[in-house]
């Protein structure tokens, strides 16, 4: 068993509420319609990076339940490789609560469930399959000391690092500088860093500190702002591609993904950046997480057109 990239991460089972306002404290609103969507930002990014291409493999662990079942099937429907996340019984299978508004945007809260059982032993006896990969992912939603093993591992065997520090937190220095690739956006860059992040140049400042902390490159992602990339010796500025956003649930988690793949396939950071700014730009335009990635085609017809529409 072997593939190009390695996801240690979640497995959520989404439940979305769209509604015209959130409501504020104390009180009731009613929602236009509930759906439910495989999620998680560990199964959410593998599936990105399968759906565009890459062999991939998940590390995680889920409930004894329905959810589980379900959650794990999605992801063997498009290709990846599940056979090291584990069921336990100590735990549900994680949930996420999100409600959408008509822009577009999204507040979420996520009740881990089992991916808190997650731990370094269960990465250390994946160690193998670890070490036969090209990349190396990981997300915040799992235990920090596994988060930390399973860099430790990539980095024992030379495998290059991405991580998606999401959801915000401070993250320790000797943590920081085991990642290559961090893709953090405007709120989780301002909490790894104190530099408030608003416009291009807050960006590269904020980047440059992460720098200095011993990551070797970083895409700052500004939403419909675009992206800023900057590496020990490159800093450059990545156009945002312009859609009608229905959802944005799992556009980060797009990125993610499509990054990766770029990268386990030889294009360098630029190229990387621009082609998951479009994947991230198509999961927008749809509703849901998983089931919102494009496919490989679907994303190559869409650059092709936009560039033909500049």
């Amino acid at each position: 068993m072997s593939a190009s990239i390695v996801v240690v991460g979640s497995l959520n089972m989404d439940m979305v509420v769209s509604l015209n306002h959130r409501p504020d404290r104390g009180e009731t609103v009613l929602g236009k319609d509930f759906f439910m969507n495989a999620g998680g930002k560990g199964a959410n990014q593998a599936v990105a990076a399968r759906k565009l291409g890459a062999e991939v493999a998940m590390i995680g662990k889920v409930g004894n339940d329905l959810f589980a079942d379900q959650l794990l099937a999605n992801l063997e429907q498009v290709g990846v490789d599940c056979i090291a996340v584990e069921k336990t019984t100590e735990e549900a299978t994680g949930v996420a609560f999100i409600t959408l508004d008509p822009q577009g945007d999204n507040s979420i809260v996520v009740a881990a469930g089992a991916n808190l059982r997650l731990t370094p032993e269960d990465v250390r006896k994946q160690e193998g399959l670890i070490k036969q990969a090209k990349l190396l992912m990981v997300q915040l939603e799992i235990p920090l000391e596994t988060v930390k093993e399973a860099i430790t591992i990539a980095k024992r065997h030379q495998v290059p690092v991405l991580l998606d520090p999401a959801p915000a937190r401070e993250l320790p220095q000797d943590l920081l500088a085991m990642v290559d690739y961090i893709l953090p956006n405007e709120k989780e860059i301002a909490q790894l860093t104190g530099v408030e992040v608003t416009d291009q140049l807050s960006a590269k400042l904020a980047a440059v500190e992460l720098i200095n902390k011993g990551v070797s490159t970083v895409f700052a992602k500004l939403g419909e702002k675009g992206v800023v990339v900057v590496g020990a010796n490159r800093t450059f500025f990545v156009e945002p591609y312009k859609v009608d956003s229905v959802d944005s649930t799992a556009a980060g988690d797009a990125f993610a993904g499509a990054v990766g793949t770029a990268l386990v396939n030889g294009k360098d950071i630029w190229a990387a950046a621009k082609f998951a700014s479009a994947i991230g730009a198509i999961t927008a335009t749809r509703k849901g997480a998983q089931a919102s990635m494009p496919m490989l085609q679907e994303a190559e017809q869409f650059i092709k057109e936009a560039a033909h529409n500049q």
